[in-house]
C-alpha cells in the first residue's frame, strides 16, 4: 500500500535510490521526479530520504502522479516507435517492389531493343533474299565478267559435253576485264579474243529458278556446325556449255569440306544458256541464321 510518509513535496529534499543493488544519491527531489518521468527509474525502484526508511516508488503517494505520467509517456513512445518501424518496413517493401519492377522493365526494354535491332520489323524482307525456312536463306545472283581472285592465270576446266562426258578445255585469262553483251546477234571478235556474249539477266533467272537445290546443303551444315551463324559468300563460273565449271567459297572454314562438296555437286546440275566468249562469274550470298 502507498505510504503517506514521507510526502515528496519539498523541492529541497534530497533522495537516495537503489539500482542494480547499489545506492545512488542523494539527488534533489525534482531530479528524482525527472528520472521517474523519463523512465530511468521504475515503480519498483526503492527510494529513501537520507537516514529514512526505504520504500518502493509506487508506495510513496507523492510519486504516483509522476509514475502515471511516466507510464503514459512510455505508451506514447512505444506507439510512435512501432509506427516508425511499420513505416520503415512498408518503405522497404515499396522499395523492393519498385526495384523488382524496374529490373523487369529494364529487362523488357533491353529484350525489346534486341529484338528490334535483330528482327527490324519495320523493314520489308529483301526480295533479293529467298527464305527457305529453318534460318536458311539464299540471296539473288550477281553476275560479272571479272575473274575470281582465287582463279589461276591458266587453269583446266572440265565442261560436260552433250553426252555427259567431261571434255577438258584450257582457257587463258584475258589481259583486261571482259565485257558482257547480249547473246543475240553476231559474236564480235578482236584478234584472237572473243568478247563475252552471255546475257546476265538470263543467268540470274536461271539461278533464281534453281537455287532452292542448295538449301539442303546448308541445312546439313547447320546440323554439323551448330555454333556457326552468318553469311557464306560463294562464287561460281559458268562455262560456254551452260554448266558450272568452277566454285569458290569465300568463308575460310568452308573453303573445303562437306559443304563445298555438296554445293559443287548441286551446282553441277544447274543449266544455263550456251554462249561464246569469256565466262561470267556469279556471286551468291548463303545464310545460316539461328
Amino acid at each position: 500500500m502507498p505510504t503517506e510518509s514521507p510526502p515528496p513535496e519539498n523541492p529541497a529534499r534530497e533522495w537516495l535510490f537503489k539500482r542494480d543493488g547499489q545506492v545512488f544519491g542523494p539527488v534533489p527531489e525534482p531530479r528524482l521526479v525527472e528520472m521517474l518521468v523519463q523512465g530511468e527509474l521504475g515503480p519498483a525502484t526503492e527510494v529513501a530520504v537520507e537516514d529514512g526508511a526505504w520504500h518502493a516508488v509506487r508506495e510513496v503517494t507523492g510519486f504516483l502522479v509522476h509514475l502515471r505520467k511516466a507510464e503514459a509517456r512510455a505508451r506514447v513512445e512505444a506507439e510512435v516507435t512501432g509506427a516508425r518501424k511499420l513505416a520503415r518496413r512498408r518503405s522497404a517493401v515499396r522499395l523492393t517492389v519498385f526495384a523488382a519492377a524496374g529490373a523487369l522493365l529494364l529487362a523488357a526494354v533491353s529484350g525489346g531493343a534486341y529484338l528490334l535491332a535483330t528482327r527490324r520489323p519495320w523493314e520489308r524482307p529483301s526480295a533479293l533474299l529467298a527464305d527457305f525456312g529453318d534460318g536458311i536463306a539464299i540471296g539473288a545472283a550477281r553476275v560479272s565478267g571479272r575473274r575470281h581472285a582465287g582463279a589461276a592465270a591458266e587453269e583446266e576446266i572440265l565442261v560436260p559435253d552433250r553426252a555427259g562426258a567431261e571434255v577438258p578445255r584450257s582457257r587463258r585469262a584475258p589481259a583486261g576485264p571482259t565485257v558482257a553483251r547480249p547473246a543475240a546477234g553476231p559474236v564480235p571478235r578482236t584478234g584472237d579474243l572473243v568478247l563475252a556474249s552471255y546475257d546476265p539477266a538470263r543467268i540470274q533467272q536461271s539461278v533464281a529458278r534453281q537455287r532452292g537445290a542448295l538449301a539442303p546443303c546448308l541445312r546439313e551444315e547447320a546440323a554439323r556446325s551448330p555454333e556457326f551463324s552468318g553469311e557464306i559468300p560463294v562464287e561460281f563460273a559458268v562455262g560456254n556449255e551452260g554448266r558450272v565449271v568452277a566454285l569458290w567459297v569465300d568463308e575460310p572454314r568452308f573453303k573445303s569440306g562437306p559443304l563445298r562438296d555438296c554445293l559443287l555437286a548441286r551446282l553441277a546440275e544447274f543449266t544455263f544458256d550456251r554462249f561464246p566468249g569469256e565466262r561470267p562469274v556469279v556471286s551468291l550470298s548463303l545464310r545460316i541464321a539461328r
